[in-house]
C-alpha cells in the first residue's frame, strides 16, 4: 500500500480511538514489562532537564527584570540544551524499543552509544526547535489575539509535523529539510489517527496515574492521623512517586508506541509484541526507496 492510501479505512468514533490507545498502551506496557530498563532514558532525560532548569532560573529571573528581550535569549539557550537533552534520551529509548522488537537486549550504555552518531540531527533539530518555542512563547505573551489564534494554530501544526521526528533522526540519513518532511508525511499520510490514540493513551495513563495517586493516599493517611509527621511526609513521599512512576510510563509508552507504528510503516511488519494490533485500522504502510536494515553507517540500523 502505498503512502497516501487510506483504502479500506473508515473514519473511527471516540470509542474506537479509545480502544486504540488501549492495545497500544497495554502492548507497550508489556514491552516495559520485559524490558524495564527503558524507563531509564525519560528518568535520565527528565533529571537533566531540571537541572537544567534549576541553573537557568535566577540568569531568567535577572533577563526578565532587565526586559529588553534579553529573556528569549536566555529562553532560546535553555531551551535548546533542554530539547537537545530530552531528544538524545528519547531517541536511545526508540533504538532500544526497536532493538527490543527485533529479539535483541542492548544495555542502556549500548543504546545512548548507538544514537551518539546522530548528535548532528539532534543539534540541529534543538536548535530549530528552541527558536520555535521562543517564538510561540512570544506569540503567547503577545497582547494581540490574533497573535494568541495564530500561535496556537502554528503550535498544533508544529507538533503534527515533528510527531516522527526522533524515529526518523534515528532511522533515517536525511537532510534538515527532508527530516520535517519525512515525518510530517509519515504522521499525514499513513498515521493521520495517531491523535485519536494518543487521546486513548493520554486517558489511560491518566486513570493509572490518579490509581496510584489514591492507593498512595489510602496507605499515608491512616498513618497521618496516628503519627502526623510521619505520615504526611510518607503522603507526600508516595503521591510525588506516583506522579514521577506517571510521567516515566506515560513517556515510555509513547516512545515505544511512536516506535511501533514507525518500524510498520517502514517495514510492512507489526512487531509481534504489537500482533494483536490492527495497523490497518490507523491506514497503510509508507513505501520507501530504503530500506531500514540498510541504513548508512552513520545511522542505527532498524533491523536485520
Amino acid at each position: 500500500m502505498s503512502l497516501g492510501s487510506n483504502t479500506g479505512r473508515g473514519r473511527i468514533g471516540f470509542f474506537d480511538r479509545l480502544k486504540t490507545g488501549w492495545t497500544l498502551t497495554k502492548d507497550s506496557i508489556s514491552v516495559i514489562r520485559h524490558h524495564p530498563w527503558l524507563m531509564l532514558f525519560p528518568l535520565l532525560a527528565g533529571i537533566a532537564s531540571i537541572g537544567f532548569f534549576v541553573f537557568f532560573f535566577f540568569p531568567l529571573l535577572i533577563a526578565n527584570l532587565l526586559g529588553t528581550g534579553l529573556e528569549y535569549a536566555v529562553l532560546f539557550v535553555l531551551y535548546f540544551i533542554t530539547t537537545f537533552v530530552s531528544t538524545y534520551f528519547s531517541a536511545a529509548l526508540v533504538y532500544g524499543a526497536n532493538e527490543a522488537f527485533h529479539g535483541r537486549e542492548p544495555g542502556v550504555l549500548e543504546c545512548l552509544e548507538a544514537v551518539s552518531d546522530r548528535i548532528g540531527p539532534i543539534f540541529v533539530w534543538s536548535i530549530i526547535a528552541a527558536t520555535v518555542s521562543v517564538v510561540l512563547k512570544s506569540l503567547e505573551e503577545s497582547d494581540n489575539p490574533i497573535a494568541s489564534i495564530l500561535g496556537t494554530l502554528f503550535a498544533i501544526g508544529w507538533s503534527i509535523m515533528t510527531f516522527f521526528i526522533v524515529p526518523v533522526i534515528v532511522f533515517e540519513d536525511v537532510s534538515v529539510t527532508s527530516m520535517f518532511k519525512r515525518s510530517g508525511a509519515t504522521f499525514k499520510d499513513t498515521w493521520g489517527e495517531t491523535l485519536g490514540a494518543g487521546f486513548g493513551i493520554t486517558l489511560i495513563v491518566t486513570a493509572i496515574g490518579i490509581g496510584l495517586v489514591a492507593i498512595a493516599l489510602v496507605v499515608s493517611i491512616p498513618i497521618a492521623t496516628v503519627f502526623p509527621g510521619p505520615g504526611i511526609l510518607l503522603a507526600v513521599l508516595l503521591v510525588g512517586g506516583a506522579f514521577v512512576f506517571t510521567y516515566l510510563l506515560s513517556q515510555t509508552i509513547w516512545g515505544i508506541a511512536k516506535t511501533a507504528l514507525y518500524v510498520y510503516a517502514v517495514e510492512g511488519n507489526a512487531p509481534d509484541e504489537f500482533d494483536n494490533f490492527d495497523f490497518e485500522t490507523l491506514g497503510g504502510r509508507t513505501e520507501q526507496s530504503g530500506t531500514p536494515g540498510t541504513s548508512s553507517k552513520s545511522a542505527p540500523r532498524m533491523g536485520d
